[in-house]
C-alpha cells in the first residue's frame, strides 16, 4: 500500500476512533446526568414538576413508589413546617401523585391528622415503617379557609409514614389494609 494511501486510512481511522470516544463519553455524560436526579431533594409540594424545577424554581424529583395499580409520585413532608402545611390551599391533587409525611421518631405511633385550611378532599393512607398499610382514611371532606376548628375533618391511624391522595386514589392504586408498599427511609426532622 502506498505510503499516502496508508496515512489516508490511519486518518480515517483515527477520526472514527476520536468520534466513537466522543459518543461514549456523551453516552457516559448522559448516564451521570440521570445518576444525579438520586442526588437531588425530594419535592416538597403538590403539584410536582413536569422535570426537575418545581414551581418555586428549585430542583427536585419525587419518590416513585410501586403500588398494585400502578406508579405513586409523591412529594414528602419530612419538616415540621412540611408537615404543618401539608396539602393546605392545594386545589387538586393530580392523579397518581400525593404527599408522604415522614415524622422524625422514626416509630410506628397514632397520627392524628386535620384537614386545616384543606380545600379538596383527600384519602390517607397510614403505613408502617415496613410499608404494611394499617388504614386507610377514605375521601376525608375538604375543609373552606376560616371554618372553626371544632369543625374541621380529622381523621387517625397507626404508622410511621401516611399518604395523602385525592379522594377516591387509593382504591384505584389498589391500595387497602395488609397490603405492602416499599418505602425507603425518609430522614425526618
Amino acid at each position: 500500500m502506498p505510503i499516502a494511501t496508508f496515512r489516508s486510512v490511519a486518518r480515517v481511522l483515527l477520526t472514527c476512533a476520536v468520534l466513537a470516544m466522543g459518543a461514549t463519553t456523551a453516552l457516559i455524560s448522559s448516564a451521570a446526568a440521570d445518576d444525579d436526579d438520586v442526588t437531588l431533594p425530594y419535592c416538597a409540594a403538590l403539584p410536582l414538576p413536569h422535570g426537575t424545577i418545581a414551581a418555586d424554581g428549585t430542583a427536585c424529583r419525587p419518590l416513585d413508589v410501586k403500588v398494585p395499580n400502578g406508579m405513586l409520585h409523591l412529594a414528602i413532608a419530612a419538616t415540621e413546617s412540611q408537615r404543618e402545611h401539608g396539602l393546605m390551599g392545594v386545589a387538586e391533587v393530580p392523579y397518581h401523585q400525593g404527599m408522604l409525611f415522614a415524622f422524625p421518631d422514626g416509630k410506628n405511633a397514632q397520627r392524628d391528622f386535620w384537614m386545616k385550611n384543606t380545600i379538596t378532599p383527600l384519602d390517607m393512607v397510614f403505613i408502617t415503617d415496613g410499608g404494611a398499610i394499617t388504614a386507610i382514611a377514605a375521601n376525608v371532606p375538604a375543609t373552606a379557609p376560616n371554618t372553626p376548628d371544632d369543625k374541621v375533618a380529622r381523621r387517625s391511624g397507626v404508622g410511621r409514614y401516611v399518604i395523602e391522595l385525592g379522594a377516591g386514589e387509593a382504591a384505584r392504586l389498589g391500595l387497602a389494609p395488609k397490603v405492602r408498599i416499599p418505602i425507603p427511609p425518609i430522614p425526618a426532622e
